[in-house]
């Protein structure tokens, strides 16, 4: 019997995933961060990154495998037997901290299981995964998603806010050239690294914008000092010489101190 193409492609994904259920491997999913950062600022700050909570759907599998254009797993709860084992709020939370410290954005950056385990953090960042939604077919999205907030520690005031969000379908050449079901995996847990990567750097580049310009929001209130224009008429010498203005890392950090 000959299938339309478009089944056949639903087919095949469906096929990959079953026979990976059936075969030997490795499927632990792990995170692998990326570089360093190119370029921007080095901020003065130290981040410690808590526990992510589960926001999702409450499913671990919707559809079946005999009509994969019905098939969802969510990998916030289980992953795909054989396939990929479950990308849990933690394994988010870790992922984070891992990868932003690796882009050297930050002082420090560090995992934290619970709050009494920060000591002299500047920030530290609280998470939901709102969506970890794995189709079990080509031509059905996958969709994650992540909320993401980071407060002061000095008064635990929230400093910033941001939604991530990714969808996007498997490419269609992502197993060819696989001749083993841990080629299989490897591409499948790379697909999913690669988007995590993607989330993670908008994010960060979201709050180092954020932090990078409380210096200049708030210059000029209260005891920050005010911003320094280069066309500014200079002093009068018999006049009393006004206070240096601190470098912008200086005021992020005394503002993020709550001094």
């Amino acid at each position: 019997m000959r299938y339309p193409l478009r089944m056949h492609g639903l087919f095949l994904a469906t096929l990959v995933l079953v026979v990976a259920a059936g075969c030997g491997g490795n499927s632990m999913f792990v995170y692998k961060p990326g570089g360093p950062s190119a370029g921007g600022p080095k901020l003065p700050v130290k981040v410690a990154v808590l526990p992510f909570k589960n926001g999702t759907e409450n499913f671990t599998k919707r559809g079946s495998v005999f009509a994969p254009e019905t098939l969802y797993y969510n990998l916030a709860i289980s992953g795909i037997s054989g396939m990929i084992t479950a990308l849990t709020p933690d394994l988010w939370a870790k992922a984070f901290a891992d990868d932003t410290a690796a882009a050297g954005s930050f002082r420090a950056v560090r995992f934290v299981y619970t709050p009494s385990e920060l000591v002299d953090e500047d920030l530290y960042i609280e998470g939901t995964v709102l969506k970890a939604t794995a189709a079990g077919a080509w031509d059905n999205p996958n969709e994650f998603a992540l909320g993401l907030r980071a407060l002061r520690k000095a008064d635990n005031r929230p400093v910033w806010e941001k939604e991530v969000t990714r969808v996007w379908k498997l490419p269609s050449t992502l197993y060819e050239g696989c001749r083993t079901n841990q080629c299989s995996m490897d591409r499948y847990h790379a697909d999913k690294n690669r988007v995590m990567r993607e989330m993670f750097a908008e994010a960060r580049a979201d709050l180092v914008a954020t932090l990078a310009g409380l210096s200049g929001s708030r210059a000029g209130e209260g005891d920050l000092p005010p911003a320094v224009s280069s066309g500014e008429a200079p002093q009068d010498k018999g006049a009393s010489s006004p206070p240096t203005p601190e470098s912008a890392e200086g005021t992020i950090e005394r503002i993020l101190q709550g001094k």
